[in-house]
């Protein structure tokens, strides 16, 4: 079970105190704090972030991702279905081109069963991610800060944000749902995607203004 918490840094060291006997850090060859570079692609009439925001079903994301500190670079399918259940598919990238080229036509088409001609870069999306295990290995937490947007010829950062992201068995006791509803954190679903595609083209928003609203205040209450 996957849940998303929005939370302001500030709140970031009383968080990490009250983990620190229940969870484990993340480390990949003694890092602690990876770095992330993406690509998302849509069409001209954004079909990827119109169906997340109206909710549909059988909705998809196309992304290639580098993971800065392993050097390491996948193109990325993530496709929900109609029984709310998300899987993500990737192939390595031996390069750091960022372009669809033909030659992932036929890992594409088998995932969403669309053309990949109709799909060019419309954001890139940079951030930093923490990575927590229980000590029980039921459940794990991604904590992502530095978030930063660049699309359409524009840039926006949510520097004072933090993106939390539970993944958990539902059948066990969870000492972080415990933790950030004592500390009044509440769930607030976010797609990074939907988010910086709002804040950098002229699209609809309606179903977003009020979390949009949210991350302002987050960010910029303090200034």
């Amino acid at each position: 079970m996957d849940t998303k918490y929005l939370l302001e840094r500030d709140e970031l060291e009383e968080l990490f105190l009250r983990f620190q006997d229940s969870y484990y850090v993340l480390k990949i060859k003694k890092v602690k704090i990876s770095s992330y570079k993406t690509a998302y692609f849509d069409t001209d009439d954004f079909i990827c972030y119109y169906l997340h925001q109206f909710g549909r079903a059988n909705r998809f994301k196309i992304r290639i991702r580098r993971y800065l500190d392993s050097h390491k670079t996948f193109l990325e399918v993530k496709v929900k279905n109609n029984h709310d259940k998300t899987k993500k598919s990737r192939i390595e990238i031996k390069d750091d081109t960022f372009v669809l080229d033909s030659s992932y036509d036929n890992f594409i088409d088998n995932k969403i069963g669309k053309d990949n001609s109709q799909f060019k870069q419309a954001l890139w999306v940079y951030y930093s991610r923490i990575t927590l295990v229980n000590k029980e290995f039921t459940e794990r937490m991604t904590i992502d800060t530095d978030l930063r947007f660049e699309g359409n010829g524009k840039t926006k950062s949510f520097s004072d944000i933090v993106i939390l992201e539970l993944k958990q068995d539902k059948k066990s006791f969870s000492k972080a749902n415990s933790v950030l509803q004592d500390m009044k954190i509440f769930q607030s679903s976010l797609s990074k995607y939907c988010l910086g595609i709002a804040s950098l083209y002229p699209v609809k928003t309606n179903n977003i203004n009020e979390k949009i609203r949210l991350i302002n205040k987050l960010s910029y209450e303090k200034v």
